[in-house]
């Protein structure tokens, strides 16, 4: 009788093992998914961008709470669909493609988000505006962006151009599931927001103008 209780004992302890490497395993297959299908993503928008451009271009068509930790992925076939452009800031080593505002993949729990509000990097004196998560998960893009300071430099790719764009202001709102955008409305924007780091009743606001076009 005493064998028999060791030999459970080890049996439970096995298959608890078992149970948990499975479940680590998971976890670093989707984390490595998801880099796969943005390489993918960031590739196919690359290659369509040396077409021709006489050659017309089709698109698939269809209260934003940006910080979440733990998401909950949801079962959907995997689309792989053009980045509208890129955003590249260098000084956190972020790039990372967004979709079109009206795109089934412009979703703030799978990618970039684009408010549907925004402009496009063309329009004068527009402001295109760009939220996405902080926070430890691994869709957590902006995660590094509390690095940012005045004067920093951020790039969009869009359209064969790139956009440069220098932050003049940073500021912090309540999340009220609404935000203040204070900017020179004469001037051609571009807006990040996320949570505020380590200030779960907070989001921050960084305002960047255009500078260049190249």
């Amino acid at each position: 009788m005493k064998r028999n209780s060791i030999y459970l004992k080890i049996a439970t302890g096995v298959s608890l093992l078992l149970v948990g490497t499975l479940v680590l395993f998971s976890d670093y297959i989707k984390e490595k998914r998801d880099v796969v299908f943005s390489d993918m993503n960031l590739a196919l928008t690359e290659l369509q961008e040396e077409v021709k451009k006489e050659e017309q271009e089709v698109l698939i068509p269809d209260s934003l709470e940006i910080e979440r930790q733990d998401i909950e992925e949801k079962k959907e076939e995997q689309i792989y669909e053009k980045y509208l452009g890129i955003l590249s800031i260098p000084k956190i080593n972020l790039y990372r493609g967004f979709y079109d505002k009206n795109s089934k993949l412009n979703k703030v729990d799978k990618n970039l988000y684009v408010l549907p509000q925004s402009d496009y990097p063309d329009v004068s004196a527009g402001n295109l505006m760009i939220a996405g998560h902080s926070g430890t998960s691994n869709i957590a893009y902006f995660k590094n962006l509390y690095q940012l300071e005045v004067s920093d430099e951020i790039t969009i790719n869009y359209n064969e151009k790139k956009y440069i764009y220098i932050v003049e202001k940073i500021y912090d709102v309540e999340k009220t599931g609404s935000a203040r955008i204070l900017r020179n409305t004469t001037r051609t924007t571009l807006t990040l927001i996320t949570c505020t780091k380590n200030d779960d009743a907070h989001q921050t606001i960084y305002i960047a103008y255009l500078d260049r076009i190249e």
